[in-house]
């Protein structure tokens, strides 16, 4: 998780929903002069952006990098209330698909030929009931899980900020590593804010230039299939 001084409203409740879930929490303090009381935790390993460099949302996943044994790696946010079944439900998948593949939550689909990131994209919300697994292109970071095992990356080495969930996409298909969207109930995430003035996806709204080349120089590669051994029969879930 990544979380910066203007989300000081919800991220002690996304780390409060999250953290018992998890046997540690890699925390970026983004632009932080102290450590939160929020982030004040055994549990929790803190990396600060003083120390580190200015990796803004990319930071959440900056934790991959620090891993030393293998494990199932969850990615969250800062403004959303995770179930107390997040974790046990998204690392269920991940087994299903025996680690070889990212499973998610939050995704969308580009269309092709693309010509703006933002208006050819086809978004299968957090918030959206979803009745089966299928491949997508894009998974929002703000709710994957995957192995380290099979998939390890350091996001200091990724040339764009604040473009986690393309630059993610990009990287496991260049290793022919499948994306999936998991199955779920309406609403079984829910946001604690949406909208801010400085969500990334409001910067996107304004220019999506950047974005735009990042899934054409996408949709040029080969989607990976989804592996062959995997179960047809849906995982139960629960809604909260």
């Amino acid at each position: 998780m990544a979380t910066m001084p203007s989300r000081s409203g919800t991220a002690p409740h996304a780390i409060a929903s999250i953290l018992p879930q998890v046997d540690r929490l890699w925390l970026f303090l983004d632009r932080f002069d102290s450590v939160p009381p929020c982030a004040e935790h055994e549990g929790i390993c803190i990396v600060r952006s003083q120390d580190i460099g200015d990796l803004r949302a990319n930071g959440k996943l900056v934790g991959v990098a620090f891993e030393d044994e293998p494990c199932t790696f969850f990615a969250a946010d800062d403004d959303i209330e995770y179930p107390a079944d997040y974790c046990d439900t998204l690392d269920a998948y991940v087994h299903r698909y025996s680690g070889a593949a990212v499973v998610g939550v939050h995704a969308a689909v580009l269309r092709s030929p693309l010509q703006s990131y933002g208006r050819d994209m086809k978004v299968l919300h957090r918030r959206a009931d979803q009745e089966r697994a299928e491949g997508v292109d894009l998974l929002g970071s703000d709710s994957l899980a995957f192995r380290t095992s099979t998939f390890r990356f350091d996001v200091r080495e990724w040339p764009d900020l604040n473009m986690v969930d393309l630059s993610f996409a990009r990287v496991a298909r260049e290793r022919s590593i499948p994306l999936v969207k998991i199955p779920r109930a309406a609403h079984w995430m829910r946001a604690l804010d949406e909208d801010q003035d400085d969500s990334i996806w409001n910067g996107v709204l304004r220019d999506d230039s950047r974005q735009t080349v990042l899934a054409q120089e996408l949709l040029a590669l080969p989607r990976p299939p989804l592996p062959r051994r995997w179960w047809r029969r849906p995982l139960s879930y629960r809604s909260v």
